[in-house]
């Protein structure tokens, strides 16, 4: 999440507890997605888990239409280029349809350009309805209501540590 405002909009540093708000966001989330949120007073941190490729970032998503295998497949290879760049192979397993229509999807990135999974699915040919970030590492959304936050377990935090080298 930017500490900018775009085109007016509030940005999530506005809606955290004072004693918050100097902690630095782990990632973004656009505007039209939702789900987990990290932020975090360890700078280094931050950035290890942000670098690409060196976590892996769950997502929920619901597409517009039936995606054959074979659309799937495209990203699940890599390849498409995204300003001017490959993307990595994506973990996609598709979990069936949606209510009113369409496909979910669970897709896994080890990369997060900006509006990737929105990009390799209109590449495909389909509008993404939903797109929800479950999981970052280790750390999952699980039940946690939307809005609402808390603090990680001290063994949640030496896991994710671990996993970026620190």
């Amino acid at each position: 999440m930017s500490r900018v405002r775009e085109g007016g909009a509030r940005t999530v540093f506005e809606f955290l507890p004072d004693a918050y708000r100097d902690w630095y966001a782990v990632g973004r989330l656009d505007k039209d997605s939702e789900g987990l949120l990290l932020f975090c007073d360890d700078s280094r941190l931050a950035q290890r888990l942000m670098d690409p490729g060196a976590v892996a970032k769950r997502y929920l998503v619901t597409v517009a239409g039936f995606p054959r295998e074979e659309d799937l497949e495209s990203m699940r290879r890599g390849g498409l280029i995204i300003e001017g760049q490959a993307t990595r192979p994506a973990e996609v397993r598709r979990l069936g349809k949606a209510p009113r229509g369409g496909t979910r999807l669970e897709v896994v990135l080890h990369e997060g350009r900006n509006r990737e999974i929105r990009r390799l699915f209109l590449a495909a040919g389909f509008k993404v309805r939903r797109l929800v970030r479950t999981a970052v590492g280790p750390l999952e959304l699980g039940d946690l209501p939307e809005g609402e936050g808390r603090e990680l377990t001290p063994v949640e935090v030496a896991s994710v540590r671990t996993l970026v080298g620190l």
